[in-house]
């Protein structure tokens, strides 16, 4: 099973790569060193929330999407997945359940 750290650095590579960007072009949108950016994707430090944050903003990604694993790129990267996180929240059990039937 695929750690949080592994799944952040896995989606947030997943975008780099679909914007073709660079570690170091990454870096510099989100203004912070190379090394760092460098250090999330390839794991070896876990990254604190606010930098996984400016990663996200960067690259115009929920947070919220990044945490989720296996998601499809093209779901990681709307800017609507955030708004859908949000509604499911809000339904009850039985609006769940009615969800999941219809699907």
């Amino acid at each position: 099973m695929a750690t949080l750290a592994d799944i952040v650095s896995t989606n947030i590579e997943r975008v780099r790569i679909e914007h073709d960007l660079s570690t170091r072009e990454l870096a510099a949108r989100c203004n912070m060193p190379q090394k760092t950016v460098h250090s999330v994707l390839k794991l070896t430090h876990v990254p604190k929330l606010d930098t996984i944050d400016q990663l996200c903003r960067s690259m115009f990604i929920q947070p919220q999407a990044v945490v989720t694993e296996s998601l499809p790129l093209n779901m990681l990267m709307s800017r609507r997945i955030g708004k859908l996180i949000d509604r499911y929240k809000t339904l009850t059990p039985d609006q769940l359940e009615e969800f999941l039937e219809s699907l």
